[in-house]
């Protein structure tokens, strides 16, 4: 168990030949490690396969949650696999290179290189962050020969999006973690969560006879190339049936990127299948780039490999892709070794010339250095035949540099009080930005939930759903649904009479499962629910008010998650919620880029804390219900 994930391996634990040392990333599928090879004296990535609807930890093995589920547990990992062999093939610089998999623990394991570098989400984790025009066609150009590489073997990616794009530091975009096991496990279970990111997953993703192809991939490759060049996320593509509220880029003001670049990604970004680029090459025309580059750096395909168990030595070997220039033998000596000896002969001339001119003074200079009591001979003849050991040289300081000044007796002196303060504060400040970093995840699962209680919605209230009733109760109200015994049960639609509206998965009467609610006054959520009342993972909104994403109980935010304030003056918490209000660890940000890093009570600044500036200048801080008591200088 680690902070990181409550399911996740400790670190220090030791899978074959691999020394588990953090958690990289974690999902509903799986958990990826940073690990470390003592074979090789390496670092990799190690993805393992653990699906948490259908799995859970018992000490150091995977193991399903029950009878019910082994079977598909069982049938996921085999995909898993599959997939493992099909990226073992691959040798491209912008896929990532699958080393090894192996089975253990009761689960299955992929061997990756570990791509040091950031991702695309990281690169644009602020709201409204933008990637730099250079940038985002660079990432455009990576993006278009990874995906042509993948299309040419006949493989899908399934899951692009900007956490799984990764730019090194050499500048070189790479695309990880494919999701072709994940859609394959979601058609045969007939459930979306977690197989898909609504933001960046076409409309054919969402249905599960969906037709896919390279079309599905070029939608949401597109759609990180959006969210580069505008700092948002195009709208979700189940948002977009019926009035499509997506803004074409040509037309809107994006420095530094011509009309055709934008019109590629608005091509690439059309709703219906039929209307996006049917392959990379007719999307790479749109751009006007070429895909001849491929060729220098094609695709690799390899054997099949067996599966191994974890203690077995044999494994894939590392992969270079740098391009390196063919070696030619030399058949001349090169200009720098012909001008070398001159060079020194010079630098002797020279070195010569200034001891003869300088003598004296130097001689006096070495004697002012000789220890007290040192003999000197006054018949010592003026040009040695020894020269006397000269002294270590004087480092001399640059004239751009500015001597460390010397410290001041009337330098202020934090006080006792001061540096306590400085010190919890500090404290406090690191403790809410891990707790940030949580919270964060928790309101992207919520977004995920959000999008699949859509799903259900959408599917509760088609035309033609199979035995659905009307049932108009006492109260007014109107159902349209599947009916069990009288009661709604299954997928259904209820309207009352005042306007409201709740759609999705019923059980008893009531919203279980997935669902949406739309209240007459304009507040809506969507997500999780339980006998009735919004319980689980899901957004609360009221339009222009408020929105809040995270974990719900009894209808009111409760654990980690995200509030915003959408009405002047605008802010957004982040962190651990009670009773809809922060309370405990998070994060404020305000609209101006400043923020509070500490501690709140009911959603007020209360104990110790860390302003920091737009500037990312930090300061300590102490509040007692939103009132500020004491700060430093």
């Amino acid at each position: 168990m680690t902070l990181d994930n409550v399911q996740a391996l400790p670190a220090g634990t030791m899978l074959g030949d691999y020394r588990l040392d953090a958690v990289i990333g974690h999902g509903g599928f799986g958990i990826t490690y940073r690990a470390f090879d003592s074979q090789l004296a390496k670092v990799v990535a190690i993805k393992e396969y653990l699906p948490v609807e259908f799995a859970v930890r018992d000490g150091k093995a995977v193991v399903a949650r029950g009878a019910r589920f082994a079977e598909d547990f069982d049938w996921g990992r085999e995909r898993f696999l599959d997939e493992a062999r099909a990226l073992a093939r691959f040798r491209h610089p912008h896929i990532v290179p699958v080393l090894r998999f192996l089975v253990a623990n009761g689960t299955a394991y992929t061997v990756m290189e570990f791509e040091d570098g950031r991702s695309v989400a990281e690169l644009l984790r602020e709201p409204g962050r933008r990637l730099p025009p250079d940038e985002v066609r660079r990432l455009a150009e990576g993006l278009l020969l990874g995906l042509g590489a993948v299309h040419a073997q006949g493989f899908l990616h399934r899951d692009i999006k900007p956490s799984n794009v990764i730019v090194r530091r050499d500048g070189v975009p790479v695309l990880i973690d494919f999701g072709a096991a994940r859609q394959a496990m979601g058609n045969r279970t007939r459930t979306m969560t977690s197989v898909l990111t609504p933001q960046y997953a076409p409309i054919e993703q969402f249905a599960l006879d969906g037709n896919q192809g390279p079309w599905s991939d070029i939608y949401s490759a597109a759609a990180v190339l959006y969210h580069a060049v505008t700092g948002a996320p195009p709208p979700e593509a189940a948002s977009r049936v019926g009035k499509d509220p997506y803004r074409p880029l040509v037309g809107t003001p994006a420095a530094g990127f011509d009309p055709t670049f934008l019109s590629a990604i608005d091509r690439g970004l059309a709703f219906a299948p039929h209307d996006r680029p049917q392959s990379i090459g007719e999307w790479s025309a749109l751009f006007g780039i070429s895909l001849a580059r491929a060729h220098d750096a094609p695709t690799q395909r390899m054997e099949p490999l067996p599966v191994v168990p974890a203690d077995s030595t044999p494994r894939l070997g590392g992969v270079s892709r740098e391009i390196h220039e063919p070696l030619v033998p030399s058949k001349a000596p090169s200009p720098r070794r012909r001008t070398l000896p001159w060079i020194l002969l010079g630098l002797a001339v020279s070195v010569g010339t200034i001891l003869w001119l300088y003598e004296a003074p130097l001689l006096d200079r070495v004697a002012t250095l000789l220890p007290q009591g040192t003999p000197k001979s006054d018949s010592a003849p003026t040009q040695a035949a020894t020269p006397p050991a000269m002294p270590a040289p004087i480092p001399i300081q640059p004239p751009s540099a500015t001597p460390a000044p010397s410290p001041s007796p009337s330098a202020p002196v934090a006080s006792p009080a001061q540096k306590e303060l400085e010190e919890q504060a500090r404290r406090a400040g690191a403790s809410a930005r891990a707790i940030y970093e949580k919270a964060k995840e928790a309101s992207d699962a919520a977004r995920t939930m959000a999008g699949e209680a859509r799903i259900a919605a959408a599917r509760a209230a088609r035309p033609g759903l199979e035995n659905a009733e009307r049932v108009t109760g006492d109260d007014g109200s109107s159902f349209v649904g599947q009916v069990t015994d009288g009661k709604r049960q299954g997928f259904g639609v209820l309207e009352f009479k005042d306007g409201d509206r709740q759609a999705g998965e019923w059980k008893s009467n009531l919203l279980n499962g997935l669902g949406t609610e739309r209240l007459s006054d304009g507040l809506r959520y969507e997500g999780q629910w339980s006998t009735g009342l919004p319980a689980g993972l899901g957004v609360r909104e009221k339009p222009g008010r408020e929105r809040a994403e995270g974990n719900f109980a009894v209808g009111r935010l409760e654990g980690l998650g995200t509030r915003r304030v959408l009405s002047e003056p605008t802010l957004t918490q982040t962190g651990e919620f009670q009773g809809d209000t922060l309370n405990g660890l998070g994060v404020e940000t305000l609209a101006r880029g400043e923020r509070y890093e500490g501690m709140f009570r009911a959603g007020k600044r209360h104990g110790y804390g860390q302003l920091v500036g737009p500037d990312e200048r930090a300061r300590a801080s102490r509040w007692d219900e939103g009132k500020l008591i004491e700060s430093a200088p």
